[in-house]
Formats: C-alpha cells, structure tokens, sequence
C-alpha cells in the first residue's frame, strides 16, 4: 500500500470517527431529553411514586407521594418505607412487600400512614416488581390518597341523608332547567312522585297565579346574584293552589359555569312572615290581589263617611261575568282563575287610581267610585269596562269571548250605608241578567229603561 492509499484511509477513519461521535452526542441529547420528560412526569403525575428495594428502604419517591405522607422528599431517601405506617399496619406492610417481590403479577394493598402531625390516612398501593438497571430487585408502586376519596364519598352520603330526611321539599335540575332528583318531602307536598317529576319541567307546578314578569324577574336574580327566594304558589297534582316560600340557589363548576339549581320548599305558614301574610289574605283576594269582601265593606263606609261630610255623590258597581260557570266547568279551574286574571287587569284599566276594584268570590266583582260629579260619571264607567270584553281574552292560547253584567247604585239617592248600597247594585245587576245580559242598569231605572 502506497503512502497516498494511506493517507485516505487515515482520513476516512476520522471521518467514520467524527460521525460516530455525532451520533454518540445525539444520543445522549435524546436520553437527556427523555430523561428530563420522564423526571417531569414523575414529579407532576396527580398520585404518588415511588421505588423500594426488597427490604423496603426508598430508593426514589415523586414530589405528590412525598406531599401525601406530609414530608420532605429529601429526607424520605433510603429511608424504610415502614416507619411512616401505623404500627398496626406494618406486618401487614412486610407481607405486602414480600408478595409483591415474588409475585409475577400487580400487587395491591390498602394501608394507613400516620404523618408527622400525628394524622391518619388511608392510602392504595399498588406495586410491581422489576428488574433495575443498578440495584437487582426493586418493586415500583403508585401510591393513592384514599382519605379525600372517603371524605368526599362520606360527605355525599351524608348529604344524601340530609335531603332524603329533610322536611322541606327539594328538587334539583340541571343546567337546562329539567328535574334529576327530588326528596320525599317533595313528593308529599306536591303529590308527584319523583319518577314523575324527574325529567319534567319545574312548570309541573305552575300555579298560573304569576305572570311573566313574576318568573322573569325570578331568573334576573338567579343569574346575577345566583340565588332567589320569595313566595310562590304551586299546584298540587290534585289541582289544589297552595303557598310555599321557595329559595333557589345556583350551582357552578370550578369553571363558573352554571350545572344545577337547587330548589327549597318551605310550608310559607311555617315562615316568619305568617303573621304578615294571614293579614294579607284577611283583607285580599288569594287568587287576583283584589281587596276582598271585608276591605271592600271598610273602604265602602269609609267613602260614604267622606261623600257625606263633603256633600258628594258616590257609586257602587256589582260586575258579574257572564257564563264564566259553564266555562270554568269545561276548561277547568286552571283556565278559569287564568281568566279571572286577565279580565281583572282589564277593569283595572278603566278605574282610575283612588277607585277601589274588589272581589267578593267566585266571578263577582265589585267598583267604589268615591267621588262623581253626577251619575252619567258611573255609567260611563260601566259601559268602558262592557267595551272592554268586546276584544277576545287570550287564556293559553286560546280566544275566549267574554260578556258582563253590571249592577249600578249611587249615594245618597240609592241607599245611605254600604249594606244598601250593595245590595242595591246586586238587585241591579240581577236585573240587566234578566233582560239580555252585557249591559249595566241602575237601581231604580224602570223597566223601560235599558242601557
């Protein structure tokens, strides 16, 4: 071999030599690089790692199994795994550990740590026996907390009870605002049984006692301040209307987003406002919030007492709807009361503000004009509240025609007390039932006389 062949063979050697290096430090980044994913793993994973040689000392153990046994990691290595355990547990720790050495399968165990705080808690191993690259015999385990497992699970059943032996009603829907769980509470006081009610809408109770803007402002609240309470009248599956105070809370995740809503009802006579609502329903119709009989007779005497010192004319109107009977028995008593809302809210649209809109019961209305200038004033009164009906009522969709009959009295000519006054506009109204209906008549108008 010549001294050139020489020479290229010397320089290909380097050559082979310097790839070869190349590649040798290329490994070693890639190692280093999975080195550091696999010590950032280790040190982030949500559970607890370690490694145990087979007489039980720590060989290496993750930030999260360190934090789990309340202490510092540095301190934990080559320390005997066992000293951390309850002493009650640690024979049982010594067969774990054997079973796991000489064991071609998954060991798993159930023991209790005692941390340097002197607390007890109950952690899952579960371990796996290797070959280590350094020492022959090393068993890996992960290491679970079972205690806010348990707590939690605990704290969920307890409040399972809580619910289930509540008094008041509850019902919980989701985000969409349909019913996953109610109490037995709840089934008692709304008659449905909870196979009933979960999946349906909390609309199951309607009442139609509230109006749109009752639930609008309800839901205002709820998604601003995420609770709302306030009475509420709920239907009872029997058809019976009752009050309950109701508060209504919202759930989020740790997201802020909206996942339930929790319902509470209470009996409202159990409540601290009782008292205010009983005097409430002493003086105001349940169903409309019109005065009732006896608000309607005290502001009466009091109107006449003002009509007499002032030398003034008052009238009573006594408003009856026509056939409401006959539709209230065929479309029941929801419609019917969704009806006596509405034509209410229309008579009050012809008073003005110091007249008084009362409702004796049933579909009898009664009007206090306290003051008029002279008796056209009532009739013209009378005849905006018939026009009124001329335009259909909407009840859930439905167009229903509705007529009245009205019954006109006036002080001083008809009667010096409310009791004649009253029953003055009755025999009135009575009368314009007898000639035709839809229409008003006074007392005393002959009976050649029809409006």
């Amino acid at each position: 071999m010549d001294r050139q062949e020489t020479s290229d063979l010397h320089l290909l050697d380097l050559a082979e030599i310097e790839a070869c290096k190349l590649e040798l430090q290329e490994a070693q980044r890639l190692l280093e690089e999975a080195r550091y994913r696999y010590t950032e793993l280790f040190d982030t994973v949500p559970v607890g790692f370690l490694t145990l040689d087979d007489s039980g000392h720590t060989l290496e153990i993750n930030q999260a199994g360190a934090a789990m046994l309340g202490r510092d990691r540095a301190h934990m290595i080559g320390k005997q795994f066992i000293a951390w355990l309850a002493e009650n547990e640690r024979p049982l720790f010594l067969k774990y550990l054997h079973k796991a050495f000489h064991s071609a399968t998954k060991a798993s165990t159930e023991l209790t740590v005692k941390t340097p705080r002197g607390t007890l808690c109950e952690m899952r191993l579960e371990s796996v026996f290797t070959k280590g690259a350094v020492r022959p015999r090393v068993c890996r385990t992960v290491m679970i907390d079972l205690s806010s497992a348990r707590e939690a699970e605990q704290a969920s059943s307890l409040a399972s009870r809580v619910i289930e032996s509540a008094a008041e009603g509850i019902m919980i829907t989701d985000a969409k605002n349909m019913i996953v769980s109610v109490n037995p509470a709840f089934e008692k006081s709304t008659g449905y049984s909870a196979q009933e009610a979960v999946g349906k809408s909390p609309s199951l109770l309607h009442s139609g006692r509230h109006d749109e803007s009752f639930y609008q402002e309800m839901w205002a609240n709820l998604n601003k301040l995420g609770q709302w309470q306030g009475e509420i009248w709920n239907r009872h599956k029997s058809g019976e209307i009752y009050p309950e105070w109701l508060s209504i809370s919202t759930v989020r995740n740790a997201k802020g987003s909206v996942t339930n809503y929790v319902g509470i009802f209470s009996d409202a006579h159990t409540q601290e406002h009782v008292l205010e609502r009983l005097h409430y329903l002493a003086y105001y119709d349940g169903l409309t919030g019109l005065p009732n009989r006896r608000l309607f007779l005290d502001r009466l005497s009091l109107s006449i007492s003002q009509a007499r010192r002032n030398h003034q004319q008052l009238a009573v109107m006594f408003v009856d709807l026509d056939n409401f009977k006959q539709i209230n028995d065929t479309m029941g008593h929801r419609f019917g009361d969704a009806l006596l809302m509405s034509v209410t809210e229309r008579m009050k649209a012809c008073l003005r503000d110091g007249d008084t809109l009362a409702r004796l019961g049933g579909d009898e209305f009664t009007v206090i004009l306290p003051t008029i200038p002279q008796t056209e004033a009532a009739i013209n009164v009378a005849q905006k509240i018939i026009d009124s009906y001329a335009i259909p009522v909407y009840v859930e969709g439905n167009a229903v025609q509705i007529t009245a009959s009205i019954g006109i009295s006036i002080f001083p000519e008809d009667g010096s007390d409310a009791d004649d006054l009253l029953n003055h506009a009755d025999m009135a109204m009575y009368k314009i039932k007898q000639t035709g209906r839809n229409g008003y008549w006074r007392h005393g108008w002959g009976d050649d006389r029809k409006a």
